[in-house]
């Protein structure tokens, strides 16, 4: 049989090739992933004790994000090879219903297309891991540059992403032929000979089960997040879109093709080609789900974390608004600390200054961690940054004391009146907390420490920032221009509350740009390719329709015109599932976003980012065309 396997494949590698390009394609996004997970590692063994907090800091924001990262990318590769792999199955199905006819059984064809999945993981999961190798050292650069660290990261060895990337492309490989092998080895050979012409139109009863799971699980969690938070619904926008994807990839079948039906209506009474292919793309059913499943998948997850993401910096803007009293903040120059406040102290039109100050703390969360967290003058915070207690009460905010926000408890599973371990000075010191304070990540952190208790350590934390209140009557501009001339020469910078706020939104939306391209770049790449892969082996299964319509008058100008709308009423279809997704999820956002400052008197701004979503229907519809009128043309010249 093996030996079957390997003929069959030099003589069908026609339709093989575009799961090969899938595979390994898949199988270097995999490895890259690996490697840039290990280069932290491989970092900080390097580094060993001499690591600063920083660093480590650093390496750990690094960890986080190629771990999401790693995450969308096994998704997108999992998810595009296992479709093309059963797209590839099926579309033999009339050659596997003729070895049927001639007395083959239905193990011997389910071992012949398993045997030649595995030659072509085997060839795919080499030629991919002999790729991604020599990309390292560039990718892990291109990280640097981009100022995602400012360290020089480690390239891991080499056999790290082989053991990873290999093996998890050849099992998607052969799960993505399993279910199609057993398919075309247990129907009667009439059957199959009669499903090579007319491709089923509805779900199997697995794919129900599968997809019923998948969309109540999405609608249990909408719920959940619904109660407790923001938080909450952007992790879920983040992880949950995935689901989605499989849940209408499961009723694909029933759902893609007539969609795509639906949007070509109206242009079905000015061009003929245009009717030609949506009755083609409604036959080819495997086809157009096919087609439509790499589409589908970045504009839902990707769209999703943009609205998510855009709406989140909405979010923290307006605590800002309803929290921040202080009508003026300054930001002092480098080393110019301690004479920045000294010359703002003698200034008799300030009522008050508040200063923010972090340090780095080792806190046990189950394992003792450092976390970056605010030492916080109780009276100044509140009458400044409007710090107050949502439990609990801030008057016990002294000595062995801490307040944690809203979202440290959710994720901790601690509340009031527990308590929280630190590390100060080397000594375990156990703590109370005493306050849950509203999230506002801008003004303060997730753990609050009483001044007091880590007064040793703040001489060596000069502050931030400086958050002014002005006695009553002080002319808001005139005192910023006061001391802008007064400051000029210490480098630093006095905002107003709404520059401020402002600032703050604008440098978080470029940090959210920024770690969206990280996290989605290589997801969106391989989406890019598998659009264009998945179009092309359309095109070659409909060489023999296409012939049909040549030989009934078709010019090669209709046939490019039809599959040119075939790709734009698939992609459309496509888009128009994860436009779906985006909104439901944007909504959700909204919805815990609009219930969290509820009695503030602030309405948080809905920010959408229209290019950026924009751009992904655009190259996703360009993309396809593009490879759509290649595929024709080929055809035409055959």
């Amino acid at each position: 049989m093996s030996r079957l396997s390997r003929q069959t494949v030099r003589t069908s590698w026609a339709a093989y090739l575009g799961a090969f390009v899938a595979l390994a394609t898949g199988v270097v996004l995999i490895a890259t992933t690996v490697n840039l997970l290990g280069s932290v590692d491989a970092t900080l063994t390097r580094l060993g004790s001499a690591a600063t907090d920083d660093q480590r800091q650093q390496l750990d924001d690094l960890t986080s994000m190629f771990g999401i990262m790693s995450a969308v990318s096994m998704f997108m590769a999992l998810f595009v090879v296992g479709s093309t792999f059963g797209f590839v199955i099926a579309t033999r199905r009339r050659e596997l219903g003729l070895l049927r006819l001639i007395g083959a059984t239905g193990p011997q064809v389910r071992r012949l297309v398993l045997g030649e999945s595995m030659l072509v993981a085997v060839a795919a999961s080499i030629i991919g891991c002999l790729v991604a190798t020599p990309l390292a050292p560039p990718v892990l650069a291109v990280v640097r540059y981009v100022g995602l660290t400012d360290q020089h990261l480690v390239a891991p060895a080499p056999w790290l992403a082989w053991v990873i990337a290999a093996p998890a492309g050849i099992a998607v490989a052969l799960l993505g032929a399993w279910r199609s092998s057993r398919r075309a080895a247990t129907v009667p050979p009439t059957a199959a000979l009669r499903e090579a012409a007319i491709e089923r139109g509805r779900p199997t009863p697995m794919q129900w089960i599968v997809g019923i799971v998948c969309l109540a699980a999405v609608i249990t969690a909408a719920v959940i997040a619904g109660r407790t938070g923001p938080l909450f619904a952007l992790i879920a926008s983040v992880l949950l879109p995935e689901v989605v994807v499989i849940g209408l990839m499961c009723f694909g079948p029933l759902l893609i093709p007539r969609l795509a039906g639906l949007l070509a209506r109206p242009f079905l009474g000015r061009d003929v080609t245009a009717r030609i292919a949506r009755d083609e793309l409604r036959a080819a059913v495997r086809t157009t789900t096919s087609i439509a499943a790499p589409v589908l998948a970045i504009s839902a997850i990707a769209g999703s974390m943009l609205l998510a993401l855009s709406f989140t910096a909405d979010w923290t803007s307006a605590q800002d608004r309803a929290q921040l009293h202080a009508p003026l903040i300054v930001q002092p120059g480098p080393g110019q600390e301690q004479r920045t406040l000294a010359d703002i102290r003698a200034d008799s039109s300030i009522r008050l200054v508040d200063q923010r100050r972090t340090m780095t703390v080792s806190v046990d969360e189950g394992g003792y961690e450092d976390e970056e967290i605010d030492a916080v003058e109780e009276s100044t915070a509140t009458a400044a940054r409007g710090l107050h207690a949502v439990r609990g009460s801030l008057d016990d905010f002294h000595g062995h004391a801490v307040a944690v926000s809203k979202s440290w408890v959710s994720d901790s599973g601690k509340g009031l009146g527990d308590q929280l371990a630190v590390r100060l000075g080397g000594h375990r010191v156990d703590l109370r907390i005493v306050a849950v304070v509203p999230d506002a990540p801008d003004l303060y952190g997730d753990i609050l420490l009483p001044a007091d208790l880590v007064a040793h350590r703040l001489a060596e934390q000069p502050a931030s920032e400086l958050y002014l209140v002005l006695r009553p009557g002080t002319d808001t501009d005139a005192e910023r221009k006061a001391l802008g001339t007064r400051l000029a020469d210490t480098g630093s910078t006095v905002l107003t509350a709404n520059e401020w706020i402002d600032s703050v939104t604008d440098d978080t939306r470029r940090s959210n740009d920024l770690g969206l391209t990280i996290l989605l770049g290589p997801a969106g790449f391989y989406a890019a390719i598998a659009v264009v892969n998945a179009t092309l082996i359309g095109a070659t299964q409909r060489r023999r329709q296409h012939r049909t319509l040549a030989l009934l008058g078709a010019t090669r100008d209709q046939l490019r015109r039809t599959a040119i709308w075939q790709a734009t009423f698939i992609t459309a279809a496509g888009l128009v599932l994860g436009g779906l997704t985006t909104i439901f999820f944007g909504v959700l956002t909204r919805h815990a976003i609009a219930s969290d400052l509820a009695g503030t008197g602030v309405q948080p701004a809905m920010t959408i980012p229209w290019w950026p979503l924009a751009a992904i229907a655009a190259i996703s519809g360009a993309l396809a065309i593009v490879a759509a009128a290649a595929g024709a043309r080929g055809q035409a010249s055959g």
